[in-house]
């Protein structure tokens, strides 16, 4: 009852704070257990997957969090639980596998904890050991740049990726090796889709600059048929090459 409330009130001022663009949300499964795992560098990822997606997630979070009696309330109410990194806990894990096993959403950021660069990160290998162990299928996302209020955020949704129906990862022992390749898998299903972001914004560049030069290549043809006006088409090449440039250049610039 607490969490609706609370959704309903926070709803707006954090729409508000944080717009957030979802690219891929038909990736997300409407029902049914999965682990949604995505890149994390501030809390504000928390808020936005809470607030911008349509499913209501069960969060690990860190154990500190949870020290103070009221905090650790209120963050249980809000679907958070408590994993306490660098040690063997154990409830942290059957709780876990028991959240999917009732089909329910899990959020886990996989690197283990907020980083402070986007490049590369080497993966924990939980998400993919609760995966494996429950067949829940694990669903990549990453948050294009360091996550701000009052600032356009991006967030692109992949694949659900389902580790346990491929061959090599059936039927074996989930020992460290094992679960290393498979973490290897997902870290690259993460930080390809900001490559698919990439080409998609560099595509769109593309086409916007592309449709000026056939414009222009259209009414070079039809001077040339009709008029034959050597200055016309000359002043044309010259637009046609600085859209050229341009184009290349804002392209060259998307990274």
């Amino acid at each position: 009852m607490l969490f609706y409330i609370v959704y309903i009130l926070l709803w707006i001022p954090l729409h508000l704070i944080f717009p957030t663009k979802i690219i891929g949300k038909k990736n997300l499964p409407k029902k049914g257990k999965m682990i949604f795992s995505a890149n994390h560098q501030t809390v504000n990822d928390v808020l936005i997957v809470g607030i911008h997606l349509p499913r209501k997630f069960k969060y690990m979070g860190k154990g500190p969090l949870f020290k103070n009696r009221f905090i650790g309330w209120f963050l249980t109410k809000m679907g958070a639980y408590p994993v306490h990194h660098g040690q063997n806990d154990i409830a942290s894990v059957k709780k876990t596998l028991k959240f999917l096993k009732e089909d329910r959403a899990v959020c886990i950021f996989p690197e283990g904890s907020r980083l402070t660069s986007d490049e590369k990160n080497q993966l924990q290998n939980g998400v993919v050991m609760f995966s494996l162990k429950s067949k829940a299928p694990i669903v990549p996302a990453m948050f294009m740049k360091k996550t701000l209020a009052f600032r356009k955020n991006t967030l692109m949704i992949g694949k659900p990726l389902k580790l346990y129906d491929q061959a090599e990862f059936q039927n074996i022992k989930l020992d460290k090796a094992t679960l290393e390749k498979a973490s290897n898998i997902l870290r690259e299903a993460i930080y390809s889709l900001k490559r698919k972001y990439i080409e998609m914004l560099q595509d769109k560049v593309y086409q916007k600059y592309q449709r000026k030069i056939i414009k222009l290549e259209r009414k070079k043809a039809k001077v040339y048929t009709f008029a034959k006006n050597i200055n016309s088409i000359t002043s044309l090449d010259s637009k046609i090459h600085t859209i050229e440039t341009i184009k290349n250049q804002k392209i060259a610039k998307i990274q």
